[in-house]
């Protein structure tokens, strides 16, 4: 089975895992061969690697560093919001489709995909920039956050330690054509990459969204979907219940983001296995240290290649 790896032709390409021999769009590292064919226009991982000296663009993780929660916004008791002070570049690193950050919590690394991104100047002439996530509390890490974002600690700041920022929450964000119509399909909070380049999608065309609100508020779909006047219209649905719905969206569209839960992704992909390729789909099912060094989200496929799904998907 061939691969794409997420990350190729990116400041993180090639990774750690070429030096181990595992790139998963190389071959020529994994076996000796190279099954490029003669066509071949795009980056060349390997080629890059030589160059490099036979060493990673980026060894490891991205290190920590702290991060001052500037404001929380409850929507719901398993819902709230959270804005970071950052630096200017690190809020313009974040607003490429599919960022997302990690954040420390009981000894672990988080994802959570970065929701939206400004950055102004004070009165004062200093310059001032923020990030925001949405959480649903849902396990011990995510109720660490809550409680660190809300907890009263009198004058001292209250600090996350965060690293990143990663591209990779998303899947065929090549496929995206900013200045063409896209249609989105989503379901709670699997629709913040969505979210985070809203505005650039609708400066040029309009967007058809299709959500399925179980897990949203009314504020806080009033705050992130419909907050901004432009061409995006919004119509509510049961992903459960109205299935032929949602494929006449995905039938009529030429540019489609499925943002749900695994279950719904693999569920309308396996109805329209065509269009498996070009359809943006979320990758935070698969998103644990977010650089395919854990091995968590490792899968072995039938040839017996062990590949990392935080940073590949498999090729038609």
């Amino acid at each position: 089975m061939r691969y794409k790896c997420a990350d190729m032709g990116s400041l993180r390409c090639p990774c750690i895992l070429m030096e181990a021999g595992q790139c998963y769009t190389c071959t020529v590292t994994r076996n000796g061969k190279c099954d490029c064919s003669a066509d071949w226009q795009g980056v060349c991982p390997y080629n890059e690697f030589l160059q490099r000296g036979k060493t990673a663009a980026k060894k490891g993780l991205p290190p920590e560093s702290d991060a001052e929660v500037l404001s929380v916004k409850r929507y719901s008791g398993q819902l709230f919001t959270v804005r970071l002070g950052v630096s200017k570049g690190f809020a313009q690193r974040c607003r490429y489709a599919g960022s997302f950050i990690t954040v420390s919590a009981l000894g672990c690394r988080v994802p959570l995909s970065v929701l939206c991104t400004g950055w102004s100047n004070t009165q004062e002439g200093q310059e001032t920039a923020w990030i925001e996530m949405a959480i649903q509390p849902a396990g011990p890490k995510t109720m660490e956050l809550m409680r660190l974002s809300e907890e009263t600690l009198g004058e001292e700041k209250r600090i996350w330690k965060i690293a990143g920022p990663f591209e990779t929450g998303l899947l065929n964000t090549e496929r995206l054509v900013y200045g063409e119509p896209v249609t989105v399909i989503a379901k709670g909070t699997a629709i913040a990459p969505f979210i985070n380049i809203k505005g650039r999608i609708t400066e040029s065309a309009p967007v058809k969204v299709l959500a399925d609100a179980e897990k949203l508020t009314e504020d806080f779909i009033r705050d992130y979907i419909e907050a901004d006047e432009g061409r995006c219209s919004l119509e509510m649905v049961n992903l459960a219940e109205e299935e032929q719905k949602v494929l006449a969206s995905v039938d009529e569209a030429t540019q489609i983001m499925l943002l749900a839960s695994p279950y719904y992704t693999e569920r309308f992909l396996g109805m329209r296995p065509g269009r498996k390729n070009d359809i943006i789909t979320a990758n935070h099912a698969n998103m644990c240290c977010g650089g395919g060094i854990c091995g968590s989200c490792s899968y072995t496929d039938k040839d017996g290649v062990t590949v990392r799904r935080c940073k590949c998907t498999s090729v038609v």
